[in-house]
């Protein structure tokens, strides 16, 4: 069956033969890419003919046209978007915002999701803090009747889990937090309507110690001595992944020899705690701050009096804004993302989708995030057949790997699967991508097979 004859009937005739499982993953979970866009050729047949692997934008539109709205006949889809797009990570929250809209309009273009049109609405919750996530939250159910919420992360997020919880409201976010994998496990039941559409932060801190490991143990850096410095903010997400690659460097073999914390966001001046990294003289500095302007400072400070040690900087390179502000200081830099768009054919593509409907390039993960979240739902919604039977989409969004821009989703305790530590198959999980900036050019470094650079000693090395 081609593309164009992959209908969602075919595919729950299939179901009920061989298993939702099975299905999900042979007709969908290796090519639900997001976006209009036409399968792959398949080879030439030697004896039966191979069958194209319907994209996610197929398999919307197949099951759209399969199956005419039934549930709630010409009521429009709540789609609630909730960022923080007027406060002190706003930039981030321009990101997530952008994603979204550009998956939603990508399926009214499409006429809809099995019969009916997606009608979007946002929330701002401002700084993300306190108060405002719980109020931006019930603003999202009780004024704007969400159906689905999506969103990126909020630095204060927490309470909102059981308000969505007790309204029984899907909600898809990026908050990378293995406190949301250990509530969801503690209460499956409570939580089934929640999914964190990325891995959890505990890889940013053991992924790392395990590359910078690597990148000793084969000679690609040949330090005087296995030490670390740390700087980490004192908010819990960054003091989490602190004391993670601290906890994992050390079980390596390396000395910490400095540690102190910081509150992001009221830094003035980093000299003095640069200062005292450069007294310690590690062979790494590993600092924590989700800040794009606060890393660039950073960094500009360091570069102005450096020493002889591999930077890392912990998702703020990520934001187009971090090199803009940063210049030349920021070559050597070394950071990562545990959600990203791939470098490779279906992530350009997208990259170059976005430029064009909003001539601005995107960032590496909250952009991707949110247009993968969105498409990942429509999927589930097409294969359960009706928006708004809550559950079936949640299950269906459990059975499925959506192979999207950042990699595939396949959750497990209703969170992304972190790909190379956490498995080991690219097809299952989404890359922990580790870069390196070099000549103001963001080079993947880590892990293959999406590597298109290889790792340089930072220009400041003498």
């Amino acid at each position: 069956m081609t593309g164009k004859q992959f209908s969602r009937r075919a595919f729950l005739r299939s179901t009920a033969a061989v298993g939702a499982g099975s299905v999900l993953t042979a007709a969908l979970g290796v090519a639900c890419q997001g976006g209009p866009k036409s399968a792959p050729a398949t080879a030439a047949p030697t004896a039966a003919p191979v069958q194209a692997v319907p994209t996610a934008a197929q398999v919307v539109a197949q099951a759209s046209a399969a199956a005419p709205a039934q549930a709630a006949p010409g009521r429009d889809i709540n789609v609630v978007g909730l960022y923080p797009i007027s406060g002190i990570i706003a930039s981030d929250g321009a990101e997530m915002k952008n994603g979204v809209i550009m998956a939603v309009d990508e399926i009214n273009a499409m006429g809809g999701l099995v019969g009916h049109k997606l009608k979007y609405s946002e929330v701002d919750d401002k700084d993300s803090l306190g108060d405002q996530v719980p109020t931006g939250f019930r603003r999202a159910i009780e004024v704007e009747k969400a159906d689905v919420i999506f969103s990126g992360y909020h630095l204060a997020s927490g309470p909102e889990f059981d308000i969505v919880t007790n309204a029984g409201i899907l909600y898809y976010n990026n908050n990378t937090q293995k406190a949301w994998t250990d509530r969801y496990a503690s209460d499956p039941a409570k939580n089934w309507c929640v999914f964190q559409s990325d891995p959890n932060e505990e890889w940013y801190g053991g992924g790392m110690a395990n590359y910078l490991n690597m990148l000793v143990e084969t000679g690609q850096y040949k330090p005087p001595a296995k030490t670390a410095a740390i700087l980490a903010g004192d908010d819990t997400y960054s003091a989490f992944i602190g004391n993670t690659f601290d906890a994992a460097i050390k079980k390596l073999g390396w000395t910490v020899v400095l540690k102190e914390s910081f509150t992001v966001g009221a830094v003035a001046d980093w000299g003095p705690l640069l200062a005292k990294v450069r007294d310690a003289k590690p062979a790494v500095f590993f600092s924590v701050d989700y800040n794009p302007a606060e890393n660039a400072a950073m960094i500009k400070t360091w570069a102005a009096n450096p020493i002889n040690a591999v930077v890392y900087q912990q998702y703020g390179p990520s934001v187009p804004e971090y090199i803009d502000l940063a210049g030349d200081a920021a070559n050597g830099v070394i950071w990562s993302t545990v959600l990203g768009y791939l470098p490779d054919e279906i992530g350009k593509d997208w990259v170059a989708k976005y430029k064009a409907k909003f001539n601005q390039t995107p960032g590496y993960a909250n952009a991707p995030g949110g247009y993968d979240q969105v498409w990942d739902w429509a999927v589930a919604v097409a294969l359960a057949g009706d928006p708004f039977d809550y559950k079936k989409v949640a299950k269906m969004t459990e059975q499925n790997i959506h192979r999207g821009i950042t990699g595939s989703y396949y959750p497990l305790n209703h969170a992304g699967r972190c790909y190379p530590w956490q498995v080991n198959d690219p097809s299952l999980g989404q890359a922990m991508t580790i870069y390196q900036i070099q000549n103001k050019q963001q080079v993947l470094v880590d892990p293959a097979p999406y590597t298109n650079g290889k790792f340089q000693l930072p220009p400041w090395f003498v």
